[in-house]
């Protein structure tokens, strides 16, 4: 006896549209997740580079005060890299002298209520140093 032929289709292997249609779903969504990732993680990167490079040049100029003989501290600037680094004396005493180191250049803006930090190319960062008479 042969059966017929709608109970033959239905025992057949494979997917069904709608399965079809959540797997591409499913796929898109983590194409879609990894992609931002992806994009989050190089914009962090950039970010760590820069501050890096922030960092170094204001260590930089701590170095090289470190080195000058102590009458001879006073105020100047420098371009280091993209940086532009200028340090102004603000307060001398017989056994201190205090400085004000200002880096100027491409950073990190601080992160506004609700928004990530954003980067921008002219951004000020000061740090206050003391030199100590030896």
């Amino acid at each position: 006896m042969s059966r017929p032929e709608s109970i033959d289709r239905s025992r057949r292997a494979g997917f069904s549209l709608i399965e079809l249609i959540m797997s591409v779903l499913v796929l898109a969504f983590g194409v879609v997740g990894l992609a931002t990732t992806t994009l989050f993680i190089t914009r962090e990167l950039t970010m760590a580079e820069v501050t890096t490079v922030r960092v170094a040049a204001t260590r930089s100029v701590m170095e090289r005060l470190r080195a000058t003989p102590y009458g001879s501290i006073g105020s100047g600037g420098d371009t280091i890299g993209p940086m532009v680094v200028s340090w102004m004396v603000t307060a001398t005493t017989p056994q201190t002298t205090t400085l004000d180191i200002v880096t100027l250049g491409p950073g990190r803006l601080p992160a506004s209520a609700g928004q990530a930090s954003m980067m921008s190319n002219a951004v000020a960062d000061t740090v206050t140093y003391k030199v100590l008479r030896p």
